[in-house]
């Protein structure tokens, strides 16, 4: 199954903000785009980076497995934990079927005959 991206993005508000994080919709639309090209099946984890520029001198990457293409990136541990953990969430619930009945069909509509 293929999540649509809009939809993605408001299931993913609603587990950010049931962990108590908010991302902009920039951040947000950002996420929805990388998140087809990061296709697998391990669970999302977040890394820490050294920048080599710019303030601060981390950032932490949400990835999955040992890929290097990343869905978020944030100088902040706490929100790139969070939108880790809202992806394998949402992940979970896709493979379990588990999915709230006012989302389902917003998640993944039926195809169309």
């Amino acid at each position: 199954m293929t999540i649509e991206s809009n939809a993605l993005q408001s299931r993913l508000r609603v587990l950010l903000g049931l962990q108590g994080a908010e991302l902009t919709d920039e951040e947000l639309s950002h996420t929805a785009d990388c998140y087809p090209q990061c296709q697998g099946t391990g669970r999302w984890d977040v890394r820490q980076y050294v920048r080599r520029t710019g303030l601060g001198a981390r950032e932490y990457r949400v990835v999955r497995g040992s890929s290097a293409q990343d869905v978020y990136r944030s100088p902040e541990r706490a929100r790139a934990d969070a939108v880790g953990a809202a992806l394998n969430e949402l992940e979970a619930e896709e493979r379990s079927g588990i999915v709230p009945a006012t989302l389902e069909e917003e998640l993944w509509p039926k195809k169309r005959r």
